[in-house]
């Protein structure tokens, strides 16, 4: 965002609601869906579209998830008054295990809808889902919050469900400093999404206002030279991952609207840094004798951040504290799976998710945003050199004590 968007989005807020409904309108178009709803954040989206199910289908409750994924996920369901169902990953990517899936299918007449995510922009295999859920009445709820424009052969991300949405907050494909989309072509869904989003409060003034701060923030302080700014202030919780569900639920405000415009073209802008810079860390990963990332990953997405694993617990731990001493940007993904996180312990069953469980070990991501220049390409090149060289030091070493037991 720049300046003249936040001047876009004060102008839209004194003009009215109308910015809202052309917004729905064009995004309906890009997206090729029958129904488009704003609201005021991603999880606010999800909770939306739970709830309208819900409506639906009264005497079912269950949500599965994966169990490795952004924590707002279940805290949306259990905003939603709803149970979550925890599913792990296969044993390779981040996507949901389909013999775990098929079972729980089939073991349960609770269950409301799947919630496959296309986590850091990476697609799940959402034509997989939809035969696994067969002739039941369960619902398939794309999670593209990070995914916004990506697609697959089978189309656009979000919209190869029963429903999908999509986040506008900081960080995400395309932001209006928060914010969520929701996108359906059934048209007894959109009735109940209509009869829930019309019943949501709109913004308040103070929540404007501080909205608004929170916009001239972002334009003014985001730069990586003005970043230890923010970065320095703790009530902002930056780089916190939280799980919170207690958030509110209302309509995207006209000032947001407002914030969007030019929205396809600074999204289509994004989407190509993105992918340039996500298939230039292909590219080093590669020179240093990776051939893949260890994430199981289709085509190269413009991806909102870029997974890849390192596989020993002390290197990880070195890669991140020398990044951050460093500023290369190198970061850890989500710090526990949803089974091992306390505050869900009263609401999910106990159970061992070890795929999931090894990716929160696991997992760090490397930057993919406009502002990642040569030096940061030369630093993050030089750390990763450093541990994966180990890496593969103890894989030999461990690889000759084989042997040798072997032959002994």
């Amino acid at each position: 965002m720049g300046w003249s968007d936040l001047a876009a989005g004060i102008g839209a807020q004194l003009a009215g609601p109308g910015a809202v409904k052309r917004l729905e309108t064009e995004l309906a178009s890009h997206f090729g869906v029958r129904h488009c709803f704003l609201v005021g954040s991603g999880k606010a989206a999800l909770a939306v579209i739970l709830l309208a199910l819900k409506d639906l289908h009264p005497n079912r409750d269950e949500i599965v998830v994966p169990a490795y994924t952004c924590y707002s996920v279940p805290s949306s369901v259990l905003r939603a008054g709803l149970k979550v169902r925890l599913c792990d990953l296969g044993p390779d990517g981040l996507d949901l295990d389909p013999a775990q899936l098929s079972a729980a299918l089939a073991g349960s007449e609770r269950i409301l809808a799947v919630v496959p995510t296309h986590l850091y922009g990476i697609a799940a295999d959402v034509a997989r889902v939809r035969q696994l859920v067969g002739q039941r009445p369960v619902a398939i709820v794309e999670d593209a919050a990070q995914a916004m424009g990506e697609a697959t052969g089978s189309g656009l991300l979000g919209t190869l469900g029963d429903a999908g949405f999509f986040s506008l907050g900081r960080g995400k494909a395309f932001s209006t400093v928060e914010g969520g989309v929701i996108v359906t072509n059934r048209d007894d869904l959109a009735a109940a999404l209509r009869a829930r989003v019309d019943a949501l409060p709109g913004y308040g003034s103070w929540a404007l206002i501080a909205l608004a701060a929170k916009a001239a923030a972002l334009v003014a302080l985001l730069h990586p030279l003005l970043f230890w700014i923010p970065r320095s202030l703790p009530f902002l919780r930056l780089g916190e991952t939280l799980f919170e569900p207690g958030f509110p639920l209302r309509r995207l405000s006209a000032f947001q609207a407002g914030l969007a415009r030019n929205w396809q073209r600074r999204l289509e802008a994004m989407q190509a840094i993105r992918r340039r810079n996500a298939q230039r860390w292909l590219d080093v990963l590669k020179d240093l004798g990776e051939r893949e990332p260890r994430i199981a990953r289709a085509a190269c997405p413009a991806a909102v951040r870029f997974p890849l694993r390192v596989r020993d617990a002390e290197r990880r731990a070195a890669l991140l504290r020398e990044s951050a001493h460093d500023g290369a940007g190198i970061a850890p993904g989500y710090p526990q799976p949803l089974n091992r996180l306390a505050e869900l312990r009263d609401a999910v069953p106990a159970q061992d998710c070890p795929a999931a469980e090894r990716t929160a070990r696991e997992l760090v991501t490397l930057p993919t945003h406009g502002y990642v220049a040569e030096g940061d390409i030369e630093r993050v090149r030089r750390l990763l050199h450093r541990t994966f060289a180990a890496d593969h030091a103890a894989a030999a070493q461990t690889r000759a004590h084989d042997s040798r037991t072997h032959r002994a």
